[in-house]
């Protein structure tokens, strides 16, 4: 189920990378959804690479947004084991068979996931994910290391329908950590398999709608609402640790930010970043959040007030 808006011909891509792979339309369903594109013709770019209707297309008649289209892509398909894939993601050979021999291997996984390689706008390799382990099998121990940062890309991820229709689909009040809730939320129900070769490809590129949220500041307090609704999945044993250890890590991934952005000289996006760690730190609730390297915040605000970076004479 591929979900768009106003893509572009990355979406060829993306379709032509399941295509390759795909089996008949008795065993997978492929279907593009868009939601009320107005500058593309999302059908006539589909039907340029698929003349023969293999990829169904459905059109919503008014914009559902990000939530509201994944949802509704779950709600059209018909398969068993849906996988959303983001209209400028690929995956590579073999994805669907590694992933199929995971639901094969343990039927009462909730979700699978692989690897992922993040590239840039002209297709260079930024980095790989984080390796979860060696061999494919169910990850021990996954709630907690889940709930405290994301770690998985959703194009990597394949969620069996039942799981979706017991947890119910993305939250309509996220709008950046929509997809690590819904992670959070499976595992707290059910067993997740892994599969650690790298078989899909995440985007990541100035036009994307996570470099909006980042640079307008918009994508922390969503991290912190996030980070609300985890500690609700989490049972009482380890919401405590958990909680501290992603408000520690989100928190340091906010001050870097914040340092990158008024190195770049974007001290409007700087301050924006600033301005929402407090609301991350209580996210805590009054638990103890030991780690939280506050001097550096009070360092960044010292250099906001001061119009940029000291300088020294010597």
């Amino acid at each position: 189920m591929v979900p768009t808006c106003e893509p572009d011909d990355k979406l060829l891509a993306a379709l032509e990378s399941v295509l390759r792979q795909a089996p008949g339309p008795e065993a997978m369903q492929i279907s593009v959804v868009d939601d009320a594109s107005h500058s593309v013709d999302v059908q006539r770019l589909v039907r340029s690479i698929d003349r023969s209707g293999r990829i169904e297309f459905t059109a919503n008649a008014q914009r559902l947004g990000l939530s509201g289209n994944w949802n509704r892509a779950i709600d059209l398909a018909r398969g068993e084991l849906v996988h959303l894939l983001h209209q400028d993601d690929a995956v590579h050979a073999g994805f669907y068979a590694r992933i199929d021999r995971g639901f094969h291997a343990e039927p009462h996984i909730g979700m699978a996931f692989c690897r992922s390689r993040i590239i840039d706008d002209d297709g260079r390799l930024i980095k790989r994910t984080s390796q979860q382990r060696w061999l494919a099998g169910v990850i021990a121990h996954w709630l907690p290391r889940i709930a405290e940062r994301q770690r998985v890309q959703t194009p990597a991820a394949v969620v069996a329908r039942g799981t979706y229709e017991t947890l119910g689909g993305y939250r309509s009040e996220l709008c950046h950590a929509v997809d690590w809730e819904m992670w959070v939320r499976i595992a707290a129900h059910y067993e997740v398999w892994y599969e650690p070769r790298a078989l899909a490809t995440y985007r990541r590129h100035v036009a994307n709608e996570t470099t909006r949220l980042f640079a307008t500041g918009a994508v922390w307090p969503d991290m912190a609402r996030a980070i609300r609704l985890n500690a609700l999945s989490l049972p009482d044993s380890i919401r405590t640790a958990t909680l501290a250890a992603s408000i520690r890590w989100h928190a340091a991934s906010a001050i870097r930010t914040a340092e990158r952005q008024l190195a770049a000289g974007d001290n409007a996006a700087a301050a924006a970043t600033l301005r929402a760690i407090p609301d991350l730190l209580e996210a805590a609730e009054g638990h103890a959040t030991d780690g939280v390297p506050h001097h550096r915040i009070a360092l960044l605000r010292a250099r906001l007030r001061g119009g940029g970076p000291r300088r020294w004479a010597a």
